[in-house]
């Protein structure tokens, strides 16, 4: 498409020409017009002059002055030819002057006479030449000029304006730095202020945007929370860092249709909120693959214009409380199972005690034997409260009194202390402990780990049966081992054996004493030094506990 100045140059050469050549065509009719008459006026007075010398008889020098003027005369009277000094034939008309090019043609009656004279006149003709020529180069010249006043017009004015729509298209581009050379010329300077100025505000304005965009990005991709913003469309906006790990995604999903990367339950939550327009709030248990489901608080809002009537897409914030309601069951498994062993106890104290109150209290024999009972049960209820309180302690990761300990030593001297209850079911000790073991630890807890795990390996035991003891170095770690050869314990049952109130063997558990937390406290004592416990069993072939913890050599 032609350019404005272009169109400008072209429309003003064009009206510039038009009226060269609408000049050109009126002076060279005047041209004509003032030379014929005053040819015609001068050829009139050359006829009378003709006549004269025809009257006088001097035909000879009418002839000279025909030949020097290279003419053809014909002056007849009365239809009688008077002089002929040529082809020139009479003709009806009268009174009439005919200029073609460069012939001429007189015909008019002079003093009684008619007279024809017929001749070349080349005067106007280059006139008009001269005429053209004049105004051509007059108009080359304009042009010229012209030219010459556009290109200083389009430097002043065009140029200007082209590089302020430039700068302006840029602007609309995201180049929000750019700046137009400010200019001299008045009428263009307000225009170059004016868009410098617009481009400043853009620049501030776009680098707040992205400030709070950045700030925005920063805020939903850490929010440990799964979100996503759907538009009113069904394409996903935005999905942050916690969605894509939560739902096991590995590619982006953003500016695709949401079905297929949610959850049946969750998508008829987002359809509902959808067609509703209000707030919908859910708690769901939503499948993360075939193994694994999670329980998710989730919120759809929708996301309405400022006048609150165009609906522009819904935000989805999905909160993961899966642990929250794994503490809220465990919650509720520790209620019950801490009811339960307390209530085995009282039951069995309340029943004795109203035993004797009833009259067994006489019987001497019956009196001893029930008053035992109450003691063993009322040790068994300050057991579970001590171990329950030592648990306590240690989850609230109170700060270990801890120094440097022989652990060598302290592993033989609870050893010794163990001896009596592993003879009461004649169960020899096996050990194999390394010399000076040192670990940086508090000794009382290490002491409670290393009893809890030598107990549970002597319950377990079958009578007659072997326990292994190992303590010794593996690179930068120290290792505590107890294994036995007893029942051993079920694969499935391997992953709970640390939880609270939990026992493989129920039965065997009570009738030893224990409290069922004696390896949720070992395990919590254990993490707190820093450390880790395995444990490796086969049902029928007994059980090998590891401890784990830093080596510290001296």
């Amino acid at each position: 498409m032609m350019k404005f100045h272009h169109r400008l140059m072209l429309l003003i050469s064009s009206i510039l020409i038009i009226s060269f050549v609408t000049l050109g065509i009126i002076i060279h009719a005047s041209i004509t017009y003032v030379l014929s008459e005053k040819h015609e006026q001068a050829l009139a007075t050359d006829a009378r002059s003709y006549i004269y010398l025809v009257q006088d008889n001097e035909i000879d020098k009418v002839k000279e002055i025909v030949k020097q003027q290279n003419i053809d005369l014909l002056i007849t009277k009365n239809d009688k030819k008077v002089f002929s000094s040529g082809k020139l034939k009479a003709t009806q008309n009268s009174d009439s002057y005919i200029q073609k090019k460069d012939v001429f043609i007189f015909n008019k009656k002079v003093n009684g006479y008619h007279v024809w004279i017929k001749g070349y006149n080349n005067d106007i003709t280059e006139m008009h030449w001269t005429l053209w020529k004049y105004l051509i180069l007059t108009c080359l010249v304009v042009l010229i000029c012209l030219y010459f006043a556009s290109r200083s017009f389009k430097r002043t004015l065009i140029r200007p304006i082209q590089e302020v729509t430039y700068a302006t298209q840029l602007l609309a581009n995201g180049y929000y730095h750019i700046r137009v050379p400010e200019s001299n010329v008045i009428e263009t300077k307000a225009l170059f202020v004016s868009t410098n100025d617009l481009a400043r505000r853009l620049q501030k304005l776009n680098n707040e945007q992205k400030m709070q965009s950045n700030r925005l990005k920063t805020t939903i991709e850490n929010i440990p929370s799964a979100i996503l913003m759907i538009d009113r469309n069904g394409k996903i906006v935005v999905a942050n860092k916690a969605y894509y790990e939560q739902f096991n995604i590995s590619h982006n999903i953003e500016q695709v249709g949401y079905h297929g990367y949610v959850n049946t339950e969750i998508e008829q939550l987002i359809l509902e909120s959808f067609k509703v327009e209000k707030p919908i709030y859910e708690q769901l248990e939503v499948a993360i693959n075939q193994v694994h489901a999670k329980y998710f608080d989730i919120s759809c809002v929708p996301i309405l214009t400022r006048s609150q009537k165009s609906l522009q897409g819904i935000l989805v914030v999905m909160h993961d409380i899966t642990n929250l309601k794994q503490l809220e069951n465990l919650r509720r498994e520790f209620v019950a199972n801490v009811s339960h062993e307390l209530k085995t106890p009282i039951t069995s104290i309340k029943g004795f005690a109203e035993t004797l109150i009833d009259g067994a209290k006489n019987d001497a024999e019956s009196l001893d034997m029930f008053l035992n009972i109450i003691l063993k049960e009322s040790n068994r209820i300050e057991s579970l409260v001590t171990d329950l309180l030592d648990l306590s302690h240690i989850e609230q990761h109170t700060e270990l009194d801890t120094d440097y300990m022989n652990l060598s030593d302290l592993t033989r001297r609870i050893i010794d202390n163990m001896m009596t209850q592993a003879n009461q079911k004649n169960i020899s000790i096996h050990t194999d402990i390394e010399k000076d073991v040192i670990v940086k630890a508090q000794e009382s807890k290490i002491a409670q780990v290393i009893t809890n795990l030598l107990t549970n390996a002597i319950n377990y035991s079958y009578e007659d049966g072997d326990i292994n003891v190992r303590v010794y170095r593996d690179d930068f770690r120290v290792i505590f081992e107890v294994q036995d050869f007893g029942i051993g314990i079920k694969l499935e049952d391997q992953q709970r054996i640390f939880e609270r109130f939990y026992r493989v063997d129920k039965a065997r558990s009570r009738d030893s004493g224990g409290t069922g937390l004696g390896l949720s406290i070992t395990k919590h004592i254990v993490e707190a030094h820093q450390g880790n416990i395995e444990v490796n069993s086969q049902v029928g072939k007994g059980s090998t506990f590891k401890v784990i913890l830093k080596d510290y050599k001296e």
